[in-house]
């Protein structure tokens, strides 16, 4: 399996934990970690120079000027990039702070508002080495202004994007904590302290699918990102995702994406490779 790591991991020479962390994106440290990895945070990086390959999950986005990263909890990433690549970097705990969940991996940010992105960063880099009494309350202050410029930029442009809720974002987390065990509706819906109906309810009015199709989807999700970026064999990738029965899970994800998942895991690009 993948290693998963959590803010503390990769901020391993800061002598005071803190669930946040701004810095540039040149000036942070490189953290001796597995490559790739999954994020136990948030991780909004914003990119000002340079140009590389950013892999989120299966898919490969551009890194270019001006283009910023949301990558949230749970998602696997690998990069590469330029040697003069700069930006700046802002890492959040989840259980910190909830950063917008939309279901987009980048945004590119418009001219109008490059300026004040970064006076939001260099403002936040300030505060955070500060780190007097009111340093929290200026650091959280700042991280939901930020949280609503990108908003107000996602909605002014039209981006494709769905804000996903935070009862969705629960049950999607719990799916992610109990793939393997195979677990019941019904019993996703005690863990979330409603009935069957209403996790269905909640599930068509947020997201269009019912609460059954929506664990397939992270199942279907899963299985892609196990077979990008592992060499497990597929009954084994089967088996942690709660299949008895590896020809039923290959019928299955063939039905979703209309390929084998031998066929998927061929047609898987070399991986990019590197940094935070």
């Amino acid at each position: 399996m993948l290693d998963q790591y959590t803010i503390y991991d990769i901020l391993i020479s800061e002598k005071e934990k803190k669930p946040y962390y701004f810095g540039t994106f040149e000036d942070t440290e490189d953290p001796d970690i597995e490559w790739p990895h999954r994020h136990d945070y948030f991780s909004i990086t914003y990119f000002t120079e340079g140009y590389g390959t950013n892999v989120i999950d299966f898919k490969e986005y551009e890194i270019k000027p001006n283009r910023l990263f949301l990558m949230i909890p749970g998602q696997i990433h690998n990069w590469s990039y330029s040697s003069n690549t700069n930006g700046f970097i802002l890492l959040l705990d989840k259980y910190y702070y909830k950063f917008e969940n939309y279901k987009i991996p980048c945004i590119d940010i418009p001219n109008e508002y490059q300026a004040l992105v970064k006076f939001l960063y260099c403002f936040q880099i300030e505060e955070y080495q500060k780190k007097d009494e009111i340093t929290e309350k200026t650091i959280l202050n700042g991280i939901k202004y930020l949280n609503s410029i990108i908003t107000r930029i996602v909605s002014d442009n039209n981006y494709k994007a769905t804000l996903i809720s935070d009862d969705i974002t629960k049950f999607m987390g719990l799916i992610t904590e109990n793939l393997a065990d195979n677990i019941s509706i019904k019993a996703y819906a005690d863990l979330l302290q409603t009935s069957v109906d209403k996790l269905n309810d909640l599930c068509k009015s947020s997201m269009g699918i019912t609460a059954k199709q929506l664990i397939i989807e992270q199942q279907i999700t899963e299985a892609k990102r196990l077979l990008y970026f592992t060499t497990l064999s597929i009954k084994e990738i089967a088996f942690q995702l709660g299949f008895e029965d590896s020809s039923y899970f290959t019928r299955l994800f063939k039905s979703r994406t209309h390929s084998t998942p031998n066929t998927f895991r061929e047609k898987v690009p070399e991986k990019q490779k590197k940094v935070l």
